[in-house]
């Protein structure tokens, strides 16, 4: 009997062992390790808002119509008799017409002379800045690609040759002039041609003298001063002796250019509206545009 009881002993405790194995780790962790653990916070829920209609709006009321500006109407230039032009007073007002000089007043009608000077004068200012490199002038290719015989390939003497990537041009520009010559007389004839088409057209004004107040001048006197003579649109004004500041207030008008009678282009006096000559740089221009000048120059 006793053997029986302490048999029956052991199977208890092994069965005893087993459960422990078999039972999670939180049972065995006394209470304090499960007072450890972090609480739980309680978090506010967020207050619903209870959306009621909104009153009607009232309607906006409709914009005011806009009155639409109606743009000034341009003034005329002042008028002269042919073979004169508009004098126009140093506040912009006329005052009279002035007789011109017989080589401006009368048109020799020369359009093929006209033509071909215009386009003398605009080759001469084109630039033939523009060239390429040819095999000398690229860099590289000094050395032979590969040896001339043996490789199966096509003999080869420089990677720069033309027909290379990274090569030299062959025809390519380098450095050409578009310089035209034209006579004297030419370039003299078609000037006193394009001034005097100006003329006929009523578009040659004389100014007495340009009065702005103030010792620096702003740019919207000279606009209110064209404003006084009419409607110039691109205009080109001939000065004798350059004013420093009156130009410097002109400068920023994109269709108002300054000029002296000696460099006055061609292409300025075709391109033009209107032509402002200063009074004294009226016998200047006349000086320019006659044939004969020439002659008594070299003689």
């Amino acid at each position: 009997m006793p053997e029986k009881k302490t048999a029956a002993k052991k199977t208890a405790a092994k069965k005893d062992t087993k459960a422990a194995a078999k039972t999670p780790a939180a049972a065995k962790t006394p209470a304090k390790k499960a007072a450890a653990a972090p609480a739980r916070r309680a978090v506010a829920r967020p207050v619903t808002r209870v959306v009621r209609p909104e009153a009607e709006r009232a309607p906006r009321p409709a914009p005011a119509p806009r009155e639409k500006r109606e743009k000034a109407a341009p003034r005329p230039l002042p008028t002269a008799p042919a073979g004169h032009a508009p004098l126009i007073a140093a506040d912009g007002t006329a005052s009279g017409s002035l007789a011109l000089p017989a080589v401006l007043a009368t048109p020799a009608k020369r359009f093929a002379t006209l033509f071909q000077a215009f386009l003398a004068a605009r080759s001469n200012a084109r630039q033939g800045t523009a060239a390429t490199k040819n095999r000398a002038r690229v860099s590289g290719g000094g050395a032979k690609p590969w040896r001339q015989k043996g490789t199966g390939r096509a003999r080869q003497g420089s990677t720069r040759s033309p027909h290379w990537r990274h090569g030299g041009v062959v025809f390519g520009p380098n450095g050409r002039t578009y310089d035209q010559r034209i006579p004297e007389k030419m370039r003299r004839a078609a000037f006193a041609e394009a001034v005097s088409a100006r003329a006929a057209e009523g578009r040659v004004l004389v100014l007495e003298d340009l009065k702005l107040d103030g010792d620096r001048p702003r740019t919207r006197d000279v606009v209110a001063w064209l404003d006084k003579i009419g409607d110039t649109g691109s205009t080109v004004l001939v000065w004798n002796e350059l004013d420093e500041p009156k130009a410097r207030a002109m400068a920023n008008l994109q269709q108002l250019e300054v000029r002296t009678p000696g460099t006055l282009r061609l292409a300025d006096v075709l391109a033009c509206d209107t032509l402002l000559v200063m009074r004294p740089a009226l016998e200047a221009l006349a000086a320019r545009a006659e044939i004969g000048a020439a002659k008594a120059v070299h003689a």
